[in-house]
């Protein structure tokens, strides 16, 4: 990562009267933003919140020197871009780095007048310098870019997160989405078939972290699974993740979250969770400021004890919010699948968006675009996409959610916990009633949460069932079992398709609608992928024009004939140059022509694609073996760009040469014993022909195990060949 320090800091030390100063900083994933400080708005860390000043204080603030006892700090802005709480950037008093081996960072950090924290445990050679005056780790970043030894550094910022939620829009009986029996016309069955999991797995033993707003672990309704030796509030720092604020006003998100993936059931009282018995930490993020250094913390907090991250925030929904996770934020992702859980994985699960109306993607989401984390969809309790939701090729699966009101006159949210008593979602200020924006009558619940915020939690309980039943589970095999359980819902939705290892997949579902029953029975009696491997193939120092207007546009072709992968997931990153980059369309196809749309047309007027990286499922299960095309499309006219760079990355396993042997022939049946890739599908053959070339298919599978049996129970008649096919 560089800083790159555009106008030199003495300018704000010589004059009251001074230019804005502007400062780049570039992320580790190449991805660079030109910052101008505001000089009429500063940073109250105290009170948390953004204050206006006037004569241009903010940039002097430096001089200062107030050191500790100063509770104000620097505010940055995307230069020539709206000034919003969504745009708006807090300067810190840290700056991260990543040091070469054998670098001293305590000295380093000393000769800029900082101190430098221990290596960072999930992002190797990565330290935080910290400083103890104002607006000083924008200096210091100038200072150490380039120094030797310093391969990257930039200033931590914060900023406002957006909770994953569609608030105020449309107890068991009423949990629809648990069991919908048509509840106030709703669509029967529309559900994610849990009721008969319950008689064997209710999530207990099962450990699921809440990164949000807050968690009221006290609530009459949760306080049973609450863990409460580690809850931790990363916006205070302190043990107590305790939502904050009074009436509407109050943090309800958590409190929501919490209850749909682990309100205790069966208790007499309320409603029941998902996984109604499994634990919850509550780890308080958002709703306010944070920083890559509390994101990464948070997705790393306790990872050989915490299972299960639920993560229902991210980035504006605005269609024009590109990218979003941090440095540290994506190498808290890394380690987690690497290290924890005791090597299996974490499992983290996180809400696809809300910007649907917005034509946002959630691949556009660095979050969602990771292939450690599970995109999750929302639907309507019609088992439709619910307006709001976001598209895109990274989804893994859907969940219901509820609907905006309005869209087919459909208000049915999600009935969870809420804030006890008269704060929260159901406060005083709403009527009591059936459905819609009324109101239960106790306000210790809410019938009105939606958005893909109660969706992603839904998943999480269900991947709680999935670990309950079978701990092994490593993070790549829920993702499978995911996919492989999912229900198609909608099906006649158009953009339905099915890949060449057989998976349907849509833009709008994912793999389709969660379905905890098939997901836990094939859990149970799992055998773990082999360990993932991958291919690359890059095209750097392009220059390629992309035609305006041209729906054809370009094509570049990468040659993976040499590879011999089982395809998990692609990833497709690329630098182009564009003014409007909404125009642009971006396409991965398959060497079996499966088609994965990375970027659609949408209103961003935001320029260029720089080291962006868009993730696609849908080739799960397919052969990596052949060419793979990315288009790229401007699909309105007046301005053009040109394309720098392009990478492929393929994930998934190296298939192992199968093998077959008779068992045992006669009496009728005759057993095989093969040796082969767990997960793969097999198909067993025979032929009547001496010359074995009339081959039928008996049956096809996917081997349970490295070593399993077909058998072929009905072996009479003039059979002479068999043959296993991959």
């Amino acid at each position: 990562m560089r800083f790159h320090f555009i106008i030199a800091a003495l300018v704000a030390f010589a004059s009251t009267a001074v230019a804005a100063e502007e400062h780049v900083v570039t992320n580790g994933s190449g991805q660079s933003t030109r910052y101008v400080v505001a000089e009429d708005e500063i940073h109250n860390l105290t009170r948390d919140r953004a204050e206006a000043v006037t004569g241009g204080v903010a940039p002097r603030l430096r001089v200062q020197a107030i050191g500790d006892t100063d509770v104000r700090e620097l505010v940055l802005y995307p230069k020539d871009a709206p000034r919003t709480e969504w745009s708006r950037r807090v300067l810190t008093r840290e700056v991260l780095v990543r040091l070469a081996p054998g670098t001293d960072a305590a000295a380093l950090a000393r000769s800029v007048g900082a101190v430098a924290g221990p290596e960072i445990s999930y992002a190797p050679r990565h330290y935080i310098f910290r400083m103890t005056k104002t607006g000083t780790a924008l200096q210091v970043a100038a200072q150490l870019a380039g120094q030797p030894g310093v391969k990257h550094v930039e200033p931590v910022l914060k900023r406002q997160l957006s909770k994953r939620l569609v608030p105020n829009d449309p107890l068991f009986s009423q949990q629809w989405t648990l069991l919908n029996t048509g509840q106030n016309g709703a669509t029967a069955g529309a559900d994610i078939n849990v009721t008969n999991v319950w008689d064997s797995y209710r999530g207990s033993g099962i450990v699921v972290g809440v990164i949000d707003d807050g968690f009221q672990y006290l609530h009459p309704d949760l306080a049973a699974n609450a863990v409460t030796n580690i809850h931790y509030d990363y916006r205070d720092n302190d043990s107590d993740p305790k939502p904050e604020g009074t009436g509407a006003n109050a943090d309800s998100h958590g409190t929501a979250c919490a209850g749909v993936i682990a309100a205790r059931g069966n208790n007499g009282i309320g409603l029941a969770g998902v996984a109604f018995e499994a634990s919850l930490v509550g780890l308080r993020l958002i709703g306010g400021t944070a920083g890559d250094t509390q994101e990464g913390a948070a997705l790393s907090h306790s990872n050989s004890v915490i299972h299960i991250y639920n993560n229902s925030w991210g980035p504006n929904d605005d269609g024009k919010t590109k990218g979003g996770a941090g440095t540290l934020a994506l190498a808290a992702l890394k380690n987690g699948v690497n290290s924890g859980r005791d090597g299996r994985g974490n499992i983290y699960v996180w809400a696809a968006g809300n910007g649907g109306l917005n034509k946002d993607n959630a691949g556009y989401d660095s979050y969602n675009g990771s292939i450690y984390t599970i995109s999750v969809g929302a639907l309507n309790d019609l088992g439709q996409k619910a307006d709001y939701s976001e598209r895109g090729a990274c989804l893994v699966v859907t969940a219901p959610s509820g609907a905006e009101s309005g869209q087919n006159g459909r208000p049915q949210g999600t009935t969870t916990t809420d804030v006890a008593g008269e704060d929260g979602y159901n406060n005083s200020t709403k009527t009591v009633g059936p459905v819609g924006p009324d109101e239960l009558a106790d306000r210790n619940y809410t019938q009105n949460f939606n958005g893909t915020s109660s969706a992603a939690p839904v998943v999480s309980g269900v991947v709680a069932l999935m670990l309950q039943a079978n701990p092994n589970l490593g993070w790549r095999d829920v993702q499978e079992i995911l996919i492989r359980s999912a229900t198609q819902t909608d099906p006649t939705n158009s953009e339905w398709r099915t890949n060449k290892a057989g998976f349907k997949f849509n833009p709008n579902f994912g793999a389709g609608r969660v379905n905890a029953g098939a997901a836990v029975a094939l859990a149970t009696n799992w055998a773990n992928l082999p360990t993932m491997t991958s291919t690359a193939s890059e095209q750097a120092s392009l220059s390629v024009a992309i035609p305006d207007n041209d729906s054809n546009g370009i094509t570049r072709s990468f040659d993976l004939s040499a590879s011999n992968l089982r395809v998990e997931q692609a990833v497709v990153t690329v630098d182009i140059t564009h003014p409007f980059r909404g125009d642009l369309v971006i396409n991965l196809i398959s060497p079996s022509g499966t088609v994965s749309p990375l970027a659609e047309l949408h209103d961003d007027n935001n320029a260029d694609y720089q080291a962006m990286t868009f993730r696609s499922t849908f080739n799960w299960g397919e052969d990596s073996k052949g060419v793979w095309q990315v288009q790229i499309s401007d699909r309105r006219a007046n301005n053009t760009g040109s394309l720098t760079r392009a990478k492929l990355e393929v994930f998934g396993t190296t298939p192992s040469t199968p093998t077959m042997l008779a068992k045992t022939l006669g009496s009728g049946q005759f057993i095989f014993g093969v040796t082969g890739t767990p997960a793969l599908a097999y198909t067993l053959q025979v032929n009547t022909n001496a010359t074995a070339t009339n081959w039928t298919t008996l049956f096809s599978t996917n081997a349970p195990a490295s070593v399993f049996d077909l058998i072929d129970s009905s072996a009479s008649g003039p059979r002479r060949f068999y043959r296993l096919v991959r």
